[in-house]
């Protein structure tokens, strides 16, 4: 909705003054001097007084600021307008947009300006600038100071703040791909090879013909050499549960936006999004929980091009949280046999770890991700003992790793495409075998 105007909008301007002022004097003293060349100087000061006086603008403009679109991915730039609606006598009006973090603005001064046209009927001044977001989250682009001008810049309008407007901006999933198998697909549509016959991709072998097969499954070759009618046969082709569980208690590194360093939070979501994209264009279906954030914390299962928006849209709003309230117990809420768990985390905080803990004790798949950036040291030159306590925390996490290791839970780092592929495998050879789980 358009901003409502101040009650006192126009306001002369310092030349305006000025003009009146040194006009008048120099009226003045042409009288007194008896001196016409003083009073030629006057008459053009006199004049343009007069006249921006007689076209001072009688109202105050109203000012709409839009955003298009509202919601970007990482890297993309949106347009910011402010559209000035025109009153009579005005000239020309100044837009300066404030830039957030992880913003961009062009032109780098942030400031445009545009004149008036006069065209009858008057349209809306757009005041526009390209605003290009560098880093994931839900943040809002502005403020920004509004002024106008009428004719000779003699009155002014503003400055006139117009509020912020939010901007949400998607996580560009990194590049990601796997061929390995799932290893426990149990729905009824998608691409991994099922354990039983079925309509699939998947070559299984040759049988006899039995009532009710297609003719087009007949394998003539075989047919024709053994007299008797032979077909081909498939495995199943179904879908896996995919849960992805993302530790946003902590967020270590550097955070430099698309274009620099990535934090352990960003490679962690970008991560997340990357997999999401991946299983669910392979029609997997994958739902997601967030550990820590104050915003939107489970997306159910479910699988489709929307879908994987609503991924998007939740790992947006992710913010970083100091302390975690949920029980590891709650993990299990929603979690059916057969359901992959990724678990993506710096692996800083034993709270990420006893989840992985606890979803594996109950016969589920875990494979654990470890996101912590390389080479972060935790010097603070007014901490001097901040390296020596990220050691120890670092010797601590190795142990911690290594227990969790020993439990059967695989512990990756990410590495982009291929990162799963070998865990990938080698559980769905451990899961052929027979497994104790807690009851």
């Amino acid at each position: 909705m358009p901003t409502p105007p101040p009650q006192v909008p126009w306001r002369p301007t310092s030349a305006h003054v000025r003009a009146c002022v040194a006009g008048a004097a120099l009226a003045l003293a042409a009288t007194w001097l008896r001196r016409p060349d003083l009073l030629v100087l006057a008459a053009p000061l006199l004049v343009v007084a007069l006249w921006s006086a007689l076209s001072r603008p009688g109202a105050a403009p109203q000012v709409e600021a839009r955003l298009a679109p509202r919601t970007v991915r990482e890297g993309e730039a949106v347009r910011w307008t402010a559209a000035v609606q025109p009153v009579p006598g005005l000239e020309q009006a100044t837009a300066k947009l404030a830039a957030g973090d992880f913003q961009q603005v062009a032109p780098p001064t942030r400031t445009v300006t545009v004149a008036a046209s006069g065209t009858q009927p008057p349209e809306a001044l757009p005041l526009t600038l390209a605003v290009r977001t560098t880093r994931w989250g839900r943040r809002t682009v502005g403020p920004a100071v509004v002024v106008a001008h009428s004719a000779w810049g003699a009155f002014r309008w503003g400055a006139h703040e117009v509020e912020p407007v939010g901007l949400s901006t998607l996580p560009v999933p990194t590049r990601f791909d796997t061929t390995a198998p799932m290893p426990h697909p149990s729905g009824l549509v998608g691409l991994n090879r099922s354990g039983r016959p079925g309509d699939g991709s998947e070559f299984a072998s040759i049988r006899p013909f039995q009532l009710g097969d297609r003719l087009r499954r007949i394998h003539w070759p075989v047919s024709l050499r053994t007299g008797s009618l032979h077909v081909t046969s498939s495995w199943a082709d179904q879908d896996s549960h995919v849960l992805l569980i993302v530790d946003a208690l902590n967020d270590l590194g550097p955070s430099e936006g698309l274009d620099g360093a990535a934090s352990s939070l960003d490679t962690t979501v970008r991560a997340a999004g990357a997999m999401a994209e991946h299983y669910l264009h392979r029609g997997d279906r994958v739902s997601l929980r967030v550990l820590g954030s104050t915003g939107t914390t489970r997306v159910p299962a479910a699988t489709g091009k929307h879908h994987l928006r609503r991924v998007l849209d939740a790992l947006a709003s992710i913010e970083v949280a100091s302390r975690l309230e949920d029980d590891p117990r709650h993990a299990l809420t929603g979690v059916s046999a057969g359901t992959v768990v990724v678990l993506l985390s710096p692996l800083v905080s034993p709270v990420a770890l006893s989840h992985a803990v606890t979803l594996a004790r109950r016969g589920l798949t875990v494979i654990v991700i470890d996101t912590l950036p390389e080479g972060l040291a935790g010097d603070d030159p007014q901490e001097p003992f901040a390296g020596i306590a990220w050691r120890v925390r670092l010797l601590e996490r190795r142990r911690e790793l290594q227990r969790v290791q020993a439990v059967g839970v695989p512990v990756v780092a990410w590495q982009g495409p291929g990162s799963l592929d070998q865990v990938l495998r080698d559980v769905t050879r451990r899961a052929a075998a027979p497994r104790m789980a807690q009851r």
